[in-house]
């Protein structure tokens, strides 16, 4: 067969029907798909009915030596943006998607952002993503147009002032997604906004300031998510969406007072970071939630008792709360357990948790550990005989090394466990990895697999392997080492760090050599 040439070698992609180059074209960049349309006729004409208009976050800056610095040439960028769009306008095609990051105003007039947005407005814009590089009240309002954007499906703006417009009101008709992040808001437009967007599904506020209280209505039937995090005045928050599933609350240096969810029981993910809840409002919230399936509070530190009992539950994640004392858990399908404290461990009972549970441990020690820690710490690790794999990770490795002297009087708290160890470290400190290895192997003799992971994620995964399935693990020390009888085989899976494979393959050669291990 002949080859053909170049240019008679026929150009299939150019006659695929022009939605379809649409969204080849829409993936991109807004410079990447002007470049494309020099190709060809077709392409150029892709080009110029192109209705998603993604200029991204860096269309003002340029790249050097490995950071971005804004663009001496800005006016010509404007000018390009300005033209792009009074295109469209003049032959009336629609812009579905429009995404730009704006220079703060004393660099660039907010009378261009005003006019991007009249004009997107006329060309039935549904979604919109604008955002300043830094907050600037210059940009004091945005043209009352914008609010009376009926197309508009997804509502994306950060460092702009909103305001309450004045002659046409908010003309949301078919808002799904609403996100503000660095603006400052109106209150009562806030009101009328989720009054007037029916068709509200996801709301999320972050670091906005001007509001006090936030009342989120029962006439949103349709919003599913809700994402309030570091608003610095926000005191009162009432939420009485019926169908919300999704809910993350942070507040600011613990200024929010008051939480109010009126909700119908269809909450499914609740997150609460720095706010003062108690005992009574956790214990009615569990109640009034039956679906609740992801529960994480973090820095509540106000509460003392928690006390669940729930078949939906499937994770919990306690993180600081300092002042907890006592935990007990019902929960037969809980499969991830996160906690985070420091030495004052709460009381934990664990009374049903999933075969497949995952417990995740942080413990930042500062104090001189004693043996009330140990002890503590003992009666803690036990609730989790029946999980399958742990992960801890502990600033002070004196945290987890058992000293010998106090095993006597203490219990194996994992015995008969084959669960899966993740052990992550910054240094041993006074600790090496004989003596961490040693204790781990204490705490959960028939470890079935442990791995050592440095902050830099250099890692060392030990395999342990039994003779047959119902083996235990007698424990015996002589000489500082333990013999393992029933332990067949020791297999070092993975070594990325040099300092821990030397530390473990001296073990395992004493180990060798006094039989605890059978060299494979």
């Amino acid at each position: 067969m002949k080859e053909q040439r170049v240019d008679e070698v026929e150009d299939r992609i150019s006659k695929l029907p022009e939605p379809i180059l649409h969204h080849f074209m829409g993936l991109l960049l807004a410079k990447d798909a002007a470049r494309m349309s020099t190709l060809s006729k077709t392409w150029y004409a892709a080009w110029s009915s192109l209705p998603y208009l993604n200029f991204g976050d860096r269309f003002f800056y340029r790249e050097v030596h490995g950071r971005w610095i804004l663009s001496e040439n800005i006016q010509e960028l404007v000018h390009i943006v300005d033209q792009t769009l009074a295109n469209r306008k003049k032959h009336k095609i629609s812009v579905q998607k429009f995404w730009l990051k704006v220079p703060s105003s004393y660099q660039m007039s907010s009378s261009y952002v005003h006019n991007w947005i009249k004009i997107l407005v006329t060309s039935n814009i549904k979604e919109l993503i604008l955002k300043v590089c830094e907050s600037d009240s210059s940009f004091d309002s945005l043209p009352e147009e914008l609010f009376v954007a009926e197309r508009l499906n997804i509502l994306n703006l950060r460092g702009f002032t909103l305001e309450l417009p004045l002659d046409h009101g908010i003309k949301f008709s078919f808002l799904r997604n609403l996100r503000l992040t660095d603006t400052y808001l109106d209150e009562k437009l806030i009101q009328d906004l989720c009054a007037s967007c029916v068709c509200l599904e996801k709301l999320r506020l972050s670091c906005c300031r001007g509001l006090a209280s936030l009342q989120i209505a029962a006439s949103l039937l349709k919003l599913k998510t809700v994402w309030l995090c570091c608003l610095p005045e926000l005191q009162i928050v009432d939420i009485a969406a019926p169908y919300l599933e999704n809910l993350y609350i942070e507040s600011q240096l613990w200024n929010l007072q008051v939480v109010k969810i009126t909700c119908s029981k269809s909450l499914k993910t609740l997150c609460i970071v720095d706010v003062y809840v108690t005992d009574g409002w956790l214990k009615d919230l569990l109640v009034n939630q039956p679906k609740l399936e992801c529960l994480s509070l973090s820095g509540c530190l106000k509460l003392q008792t928690i006390k669940i009992s729930s078949d939906r539950l499937k994770y919990l994640s306690l993180s600081w709360c300092l002042e907890l004392i006592d935990v007990e858990l019902e929960t037969p399908n809980l499969t991830r357990f996160r906690c985070e404290c420091d030495e004052n461990l709460p009381t934990l009972k664990l009374m049903k948790a999933s075969v497949f549970l995952v417990v995740e441990l942080e413990f930042s020690l500062t104090n001189i550990l004693d043996s009330h820690w140990y002890s503590v710490l003992m009666k803690f690790l036990g609730n989790f005989k029946q999980s399958k794999a742990i992960k801890l990770d502990c600033c002070n490795k004196n945290g987890i090394v058992i000293p010998k002297h106090m095993r006597e009087n203490l219990v194996t708290p994992l015995y008969g466990t084959n669960a899966n160890w993740h052990i992550i470290f910054n240094t041993f400190g006074d600790c090496s990895l004989m003596d961490i290895l040693d204790s781990l192997l204490w705490i959960s003799p028939q470890l079935d697999t442990l791995t050592f992971v440095r902050e830099s994620n250099l890692n060392s995964t030990l395999k342990f392997i039994y003779e047959d399935a119902s083996a235990e693990g007698c424990l015996n020390s002589w000489n500082g080492l333990f013999d393992y009888h029933r332990r067949k085989e020791l297999h070092l899976l993975a070594g990325d760090d040099e300092e821990a494979i030397a530390d473990i393959e001296k073990l395992l050669m004493v180990s060798l050599l006094f039989g605890a291990f059978k060299e494979v």
